[in-house]
């Protein structure tokens, strides 16, 4: 069955699939990036896996040029260069964890918030007095803005004693969850 996969075309086609995943992946990418806030579904999961996968962070952005750079190698050494399905994985392979790899280092170096900007949203803002720019419904969601080290930061916010806050009036963020920050009113004095 093997030997079948690597001399009938369903090598191609599976370097063909490569390619086009990282296409629709990148353009789903570029639109998730314009339109954002509008598709933002906020999810937190936490999972205890004891330092198991602590090593493991590999950007979105790596995997794409893994993907499109293994692609694209086994159709230029299959339908160019003519080779056969052994050599063609093996340059397909090595090149997309090279450019991989300079994707990684890019993004890690490069393009990555947490490298570029000594803010942490989690550390840096609960404590902070910020203003209510959304009505915080009873019990429902608004949002809060604030300015840091990186800029202005809005976030969903929720109210912690479950009553409205009205908007211009400001708060003390309490925790953070996701993009959600959970506020108490200041207090009068």
């Amino acid at each position: 069955m093997f030997q079948e996969f690597l001399a009938s075309g369903t090598l191609n086609l599976v370097y063909a699939s490569m390619v086009f995943i990282s296409f629709v992946f990148a353009v789903i990418t570029l639109f998730g990036a314009e339109f954002g806030d509008a598709l933002d579904v906020d999810i937190d999961l936490d999972a205890d896996t004891d330092g198991v996968f602590d090593f493991i962070s590999v950007s979105p952005f790596a995997l794409a040029m893994f993907a499109a750079t293994f692609g694209m190698t086994g159709l230029i050494t299959r339908l160019w260069l003519g080779m056969e399905a052994i050599p063609s994985i093996l340059w397909a392979v090595g090149l997309g964890i090279l450019i991989g790899g300079v994707a990684q280092a890019l993004f890690l170096y490069v393009l990555s918030p947490s490298k570029s900007s000594h803010f942490s949203l989690t550390d840096d803002a609960i404590g902070r007095e910020v203003e209510v720019i959304i009505t915080i419904p009873d019990n429902g969601m608004g949002q809060i803005a604030f300015d840091n080290v990186s800029g202005r930061v809005t976030l969903g916010a929720r109210s912690a004693e479950d009553q409205q806050i009205n908007r211009g009036k400001f708060v003390i963020i309490e925790r953070i969850t996701g993009r959600v920050a959970v506020v108490r009113p200041v207090e009068k004095e």
